[in-house]
């Protein structure tokens, strides 16, 4: 049995492709489980919380690309409590 993981995924849009939930149902590796907006006049910027079985670094590395051809930036933090 994998392990699942939570991280939080900040994706900021800024002049870039629309940012709004049905954007975000292709993510890939993981699984949306919360998505809290914020929008301005020309950026959008949302804090999703995920769920994935790989690595942070395997998923920011899995997101950076999919974000970059929509024109929107990513950073990953995982919510795991160290051990």
């Amino acid at each position: 049995m994998k392990t699942l993981r939570s991280s939080v995924a900040v994706i900021l849009s800024r002049n870039g492709r629309g940012l709004d939930l049905a954007a975000l149902s292709d993510l890939p590796m993981a699984r949306l489980l919360r998505a809290q907006f914020a929008w301005g006049d020309t950026n959008t910027c949302v804090a999703a919380t995920i769920e994935h079985e790989c690595s942070t670094d395997e998923l920011t590395r899995e997101l950076r690309p999919w974000a970059d051809k929509r024109g929107w930036s990513v950073t990953v933090a995982s919510l795991n409590k160290p051990c």
